[in-house]
């Protein structure tokens, strides 16, 4: 039993960890570090090809106190890794929000994704996102009122963010 217990321990320690610092590699062997300061305030990013950190300090956090963690996907499809930072709502906690950051490889460093104004999107913030690779897509899903909302989202060629369908 003392085994299974210290088990747990050592990997309910080490998720906890991983969810403060995550490291990843790139397409072009390029190992991204990622560490969390102050409880997701800002984020840490390190570049192995350059050395170079990139502070990014436009993390918005819950104001209840819910846990921050990490996504690493290919959001804008372009072979790269991106990665997300998420949390459930403050609300009733029904849904998860995200803030995305795509990887530009010329420029070696994350930018935050905005939605772009006027889009028509039901949603006012990345919300429950789904990743199509098949149809190289995303949705984000909301709530408003007692409804709920799906928006489609899609890269266009000139890698800008485009508002498909609710």
């Amino acid at each position: 039993m003392k085994i299974l217990f210290s088990i747990f321990t050592i990997l309910l320690c080490s998720y906890s960890y991983s969810q403060e610092n995550v490291e990843f590699f790139q397409k072009n062997k390029e190992k991204i570090e990622i560490k969390a300061v102050n409880n997701f305030e800002k984020l840490e990013i390190t570049f192995s090809k350059n050395k170079k950190k990139q502070l990014i300090d436009s993390i918005e956090t819950s104001l209840t106190d819910k846990k921050t963690y990490f996504s690493i996907e290919d959001y804008n499809f372009d072979g790269y890794k991106d990665f997300a930072v998420y949390r459930t709502d403050d609300g009733m906690g029904v849904y998860t929000i995200y803030q995305v950051f795509i990887y530009n490889p010329d420029k070696i460093l994350f930018t935050k994704l905005k939605m772009p104004l006027s889009s028509g999107a039901a949603c006012d913030e990345f919300c429950d996102i789904k990743v199509d690779k098949k149809s190289k897509t995303f949705q984000s899903s909301c709530r408003g009122g007692a409804k709920w909302h799906t928006d489609t989202w899609k890269f266009d060629k000139n890698k800008k963010l485009v508002f498909l369908k609710k």
